[in-house]
């Protein structure tokens, strides 16, 4: 197997990840797979990219710039411009970032490959990585997931600075409409849970038309009682209390008062 048993073939390299850049309408911003575009150029042309060289005073090995490529878009793929962390931003659970499995994954390619060529590009200035460390309920100092850093020198070397300031100027400001809108539904539920218990504790259960038609013949018959007294010239009170007395109803009884 040509390629020092990994598959590649320098006639012919694969220079394209098993999981591409998403382009177009739905696709991931025109400058991350622009840079893959540009930088596939390093492959056939090394001497453009000095850094990316692991010997000054020679070409590095095919197999190697392949893999770097296939590399390079995976990350871009995976690239959170305001940031310039792999990973993704979420409101709810902050910033997830990547593992080395998904790298492999998306790549198609075997995790010494990827891990070679992440480190072509550390040394290269292109990207940093960091491996935070927690300690665990034992005491046990444990490796959490690495932090994985493009930098901008890597798209300044692709021509692409002047673009990324803008791209990343509107991926921060995307960020901060998501977070605002996050927000605002929030809001809007307290109020509306705020809203919903109160209108529970005022809910009244709608009357059937039968309970109505007989709470209106009570309060006609309750008029027509009170009616008599009020023409003898009583005050209102002493007529409320003769008419309950006369329909044998509670002497607090008053029809608007229990509707």
């Amino acid at each position: 197997m040509p390629g020092n048993r990994c598959g590649h073939d320098p006639c012919c390299p694969a220079l394209t990840p098993a999981r591409p850049i998403r382009k177009g309408k739905g696709g991931l911003p025109r400058i991350l797979s622009l840079a893959a575009e540009r930088a596939k150029a390093w492959y056939f042309h090394p001497g453009k990219c000095k850094p990316l060289q692991s010997h000054p005073h020679r070409k590095t090995r095919s197999e190697r710039r392949e893999a770097c490529q296939i590399v390079i878009e995976t990350i871009l793929s995976h690239l959170d411009l305001a940031s310039l962390c792999l990973g993704t931003p979420t409101i709810d659970a902050g910033f997830i970032d990547i593992d080395m499995r998904t790298i492999v994954r998306d790549s198609g390619i075997g995790q010494r490959r990827c891990e070679r060529a992440i480190a072509l590009l550390k040394e290269a200035g292109f990207m940093k990585v960091q491996q935070p460390r927690a300690i665990n309920d034992h005491g046990d100092y444990v490796g959490l997931r690495a932090i994985r850093v493009v930098t901008s020198l890597f798209f300044e070397f692709l021509g692409l600075g002047p673009m990324l300031q803008r791209e990343r100027a509107r991926a921060t400001a995307k960020l901060q409409r998501r977070a605002m809108k996050a927000q605002r539904k929030l809001t809007d539920l307290m109020h509306r849970m705020t809203k919903g218990l109160r209108n529970s504790f005022t809910f009244k259960p709608q009357r059937s038309r039968a309970d109505q038609e007989k709470r209106d013949e009570e309060t006609r018959r309750w008029n027509m009682a009170c009616a008599k007294y009020m023409i003898a010239d009583l005050d209102p009170d002493e007529c409320r209390r003769r008419t309950n007395a006369e329909l044998g109803l509670p002497a607090d009884y008053s029809p608007g008062r229990h509707a």
